[in-house]
């Protein structure tokens, strides 16, 4: 049985999501330890004080474990809605964090 149009799309997008979650996190601690950006994110502060690689953990982990929850809702328009509003919403911090990589060269 062949997955629909709508399911393979929808799987490229959550896909996309974690992807682009692991490319923020990795800008982020760039940004962080070349002293250029601070942690806008309350939580993610409060990952920080375990050092990068607690704040990666604690990073891939939730935005993994909220994408299968919603890879399982996937029925749900709600679901649906969430996952491409998470690519949509990746897609610009990423691409925030690319416009801003000027700011590193600056900094060395």
């Amino acid at each position: 049985m062949s997955q629909s149009v709508a399911t393979r799309t929808l799987s490229w997008a959550a896909g996309l999501v974690v992807v682009l979650n692991l490319l923020d996190a990795l800008w982020t601690i760039t940004f962080l330890e070349a002293g250029v950006a601070d942690e806008a994110n309350p939580l993610m502060v409060t990952a920080l004080t375990h050092g990068p690689v607690g704040f990666m953990i604690a990073k891939l982990a939730l935005v993994s474990l909220s994408v299968m929850l919603l890879w399982r809702l996937r029925q749900r328009r709600s679901a649906v809605l969430a996952i491409w509003s998470g690519a949509t919403a990746y897609s610009l911090v990423v691409a925030y964090h690319v416009s801003n990589a000027h700011h590193l060269t600056a900094a060395l």
